[in-house]
């Protein structure tokens, strides 16, 4: 299907959160339905964010959350994130995710891949998400004892896991002592890093 493909949208379903529509189109002259979900106008994308801890005396750690998610009836690891409100940009977004999940503060890392853009599932859904690298100061009072600012219906544990080859291994432990489900990002990170001489 390339963009002058005639098509049409159904709209069945439109809840708070997502829409769900079926897509009427032809293609090598058979006709097709498509069933998806959309968002809802409005939407700006989502955020995510890797959160690095610095140390000056030990290794550096990456921040990991169980989030409970309905769909699967389980906790999956995941990275801080959610959608982006109407008001801040993206980056001021994922920084108010990041401490509302975690409690840690932290800033931008000079990564220079700020502003790509990836597709969360682009087989069902036009949902896509902004990632950042951020660093926090772990030997700041700041991080000494940092409290969660969770919305009434979230369920989130956070985790302070080795950063470097160890992520990999510490999830599955996670996993099989927990139960819990990997999203595909973590775990696409984790294998990332058995790459680098970290």
């Amino acid at each position: 299907m390339n963009q002058n493909t005639q098509a049409t949208e159904q709209l069945v379903h439109a809840g708070k959160w997502l829409h769900f529509k079926l897509l009427l189109f032809k293609i090598k002259e058979r006709q097709k339905v498509y069933e998806y979900t959309e968002k809802p106008p409005g939407y700006r994308g989502g955020v995510r964010v890797i959160p690095i801890v610095n140390y000056k005396n030990k290794p550096n750690t990456i921040i990991i959350v169980a989030n409970f998610r309905p769909p699967i009836r389980k906790y999956c690891l995941e990275f801080p994130g959610g959608l982006i409100d109407k008001e801040g940009d993206y980056y001021e977004n994922g920084i108010r995710e990041l401490k509302e999940e975690t409690g840690y503060i932290a800033t931008l890392n000079n990564n220079q891949h700020k502003d790509v853009i990836t597709r969360t599932d682009p087989w069902k859904s036009n949902e896509y998400c902004y990632n950042y690298l951020v660093d926090i100061d772990g030997d700041s009072e700041l991080s000494q004892n940092p409290q969660q600012h969770l919305e009434f219906d979230e369920n989130i544990v956070v985790y302070e896991l080795t950063m470097g080859k160890k992520l990999a291994e510490e999830l599955i432990q996670l996993q099989k002592e927990k139960d819990y489900d990997i999203s595909g990002q973590v775990w696409l990170f984790a294998l990332g890093l058995q790459f680098t001489n970290l």
